[in-house]
């Protein structure tokens, strides 16, 4: 099933709208994005904390837990979101299709995702241990707020940011090509207003994204 989404999207989809929606592939799809996508939650959790670990012992290890989980979950929200947003888009432009079977589509759509959150786990594997972060000893707001800019400029971690970006539009545009073929499919609208549905939000999030590389990193070194 999942190959032929892979090499043959209209057909995949064609086939799934003659069926009543299911969530169960797509939720699982979801799921193991959300664990791969948490462990290197965990990886930048924890070199975070450690600007803290002159304060606090055990703190790199609070922090790395709470980054994962928060990572995890964020997974699962986003393709809620996600498919809120699709659905919204369809409905304004006179689509047909149920939230339930939005949500199916959508869930279907992030496969792309599952091999950008691995190689993103990769990236963050290599270029993670190689920053330099020094821990803070002092609860002072500037120097705290000084050292987490610092942290967001470490070479390692700025060239992280740029080639994560880079990844990540690259399956976004995947992505957004599987929900363009999934709505147009299931939920009887035209090309132009199935891209439309699928590529605002993307290209939304891909501004929103370039936006915060420059701004969190100084942009490209």
């Amino acid at each position: 099933m999942i190959i032929e989404l892979l090499s043959n999207p209209r057909a995949f989809f064609g086939s799934i709208c003659k069926n009543e929606p299911s969530l169960k592939i797509p939720a699982l799809i979801i799921l193991f994005m959300a664990i791969i996508s948490s462990v290197s939650g965990y990886m930048m959790g924890e070199l975070s904390g450690r600007i803290f670990s002159g304060m606090m012992e055990g703190i790199a290890t609070i922090t790395a837990v709470t980054a994962a989980a928060a990572t995890f979950v964020s997974v699962l929200v986003i393709w809620l979101v996600a498919a809120a947003i699709l659905f919204g888009l369809q409905k304004a432009l006179q689509g047909n299709g149920s939230f339930r079977r939005v949500m199916e589509i959508c869930g279907y759509g992030m496969v792309p995702l599952v091999f950008s959150t691995i190689i993103l786990l990769l990236l963050s594997g290599y270029y993670i241990p190689q920053a330099d972060i020094s821990p803070v000893r002092s609860a002072n707001p500037e120097v705290i707020s000084k050292a987490a800019a610092t942290m967001m400029q470490d070479p390692a971690l700025h060239e992280l940011s740029i080639i994560s970006l880079i990844v990540t539009i690259i399956f976004l545009v995947w992505v957004a090509s599987n929900w363009s073929i999934g709505i147009e499919t299931c939920s009887g609208l035209s090309t132009k207003k199935a891209l439309i549905v699928a590529g605002l939000p993307v290209l939304i999030y891909i501004v929103y994204a370039l936006a915060s590389l420059l701004l969190y990193t100084g942009g490209p070194a």
